[in-house]
């Protein structure tokens, strides 16, 4: 009877520690099941625009809130049952149930000028910042200058006498 020994290398080491790092990295399902739905969160001069992927989301079952400077979106897909005639699932991807994803915002906002609008399975939430909050652009004025000639002092935006 033979027996076989094997030896532990130090690549063999390094192989386990390369798999448990790739592993340890990689996204599990459940943190994008945690997440909700993706979204994007861009800024102007004049606002804050948050994009949403919401696709196959009823937007009249959609709910947003905000609330000290927090944005909330909320919502439900109708889950669809296992039809017999379909025939039995073997992989099922297509989300259903609620959803929820707040984020903060990191300056105040115009809570009466918020609107949403949706277009093909994209929630767009435009929350215009506050008047005192955007940008102005101030005017340089220039003044009328002197100019020194020999000993008299002569204006120069004025004709010489």
């Amino acid at each position: 009877m033979a027996y076989m020994i094997r030896r532990n290398t130090d690549f063999d080491s390094f192989r386990n520690l390369a798999r448990f790092v790739n592993n340890f990295m990689a996204e599990p399902e459940f943190d994008r099941e945690l997440m909700g739905f993706p979204l994007d969160v861009i800024e102007n001069d004049k606002e804050y625009l948050v994009k949403a992927s919401i696709a196959g989301f009823d937007p009249e079952k959609l709910e947003i809130t905000y609330d000290n400077n927090v944005l909330s979106i909320k919502g439900e897909v109708n889950e669809e049952y296992e039809d017999a005639e379909e025939g039995k699932y073997h992989v099922r991807e297509i989300r259903s149930g609620s959803f929820f994803r707040s984020i903060s915002m990191p300056q105040q906002v115009d809570q009466a000028a918020i609107s949403a609008d949706t277009e093909n399975g994209v929630l767009t939430v435009h929350l215009p910042k506050k008047p005192e909050v955007q940008p102005r652009k101030v005017e340089v004025k220039a003044k009328a200058h002197k100019v020194a000639t020999g000993k008299k002092v002569v204006d120069a935006e004025k004709p010489d006498k």
